[in-house]
């Protein structure tokens, strides 16, 4: 049986951060091997930042969750066995979350900031890639429109946000105009 961490006990936080989409198409582009046992992912002018983790999807070799290693302008870099493929623009990255300890989780809180209003009525969504499959994904939060969201932080839910192990937590957000944004996840694992 498993127990709940008390509310005493360690909290962990995770942070993203970047200058462009959340969320977008991988780049009509081949996949480079860097030699030293990361790839290079063509995604044009993507704004992602190092240490972020990307959700890969459509491709053949790469998809699942990354953890960004380095950046170039039109490249992020992610740890993975090389092997030949030109992705397409219909294959995509998700800016996400996953616990690092692999294994089941509350989600506290997710703070947005932009460095400036957002000055688009854009939405900015919170969603969950549930483990079971498409059948339980869902929404967990969202703003229907940033035009004057600088600051935004998301409320500790009053309802419970649990999660299994392989759920994976993800944003999407177009970003137009190219506001700088940072994510903190505040979560709780399992004891």
């Amino acid at each position: 049986m498993k127990i709940w961490k008390t509310e005493w006990e360690q909290i962990e936080h995770a942070y993203l951060s970047g200058t462009k989409a959340m969320n977008g198409a991988l780049a009509d582009a081949t996949v480079v091997d860097n030699g030293d046992g990361t790839v290079g992912i063509p995604i044009t002018a993507h704004g992602l930042s190092a240490n972020n983790y990307v959700l890969i999807a459509g491709t053949t070799n790469y998809n699942g969750v990354h953890k960004i290693v380095s950046v170039d302008t039109n490249v992020i870099n992610i740890t993975a066995t090389y092997v030949a493929e030109t992705v397409a623009s219909s294959d995509t990255y998700k800016t996400c979350f996953q616990n690092p300890y692999n294994n089941e989780f509350q989600i506290m809180e997710v703070r947005l900031t932009l460095s400036a209003a957002g000055g688009a009525a854009e939405a900015y969504y919170i969603k969950i890639d549930h483990e079971e499959g498409a059948a339980w994904d869902a929404i967990l939060d969202s703003i229907a429109d940033t035009t004057s969201t600088v600051s935004d932080i998301w409320k500790a839910w009053e309802e419970r946000r649990y999660c299994n192990d392989g759920d994976i937590i993800y944003f999407e957000y177009a970003n137009t105009n190219s506001r700088t944004w940072g994510i903190e996840i505040i979560y709780r694992p399992w004891a």
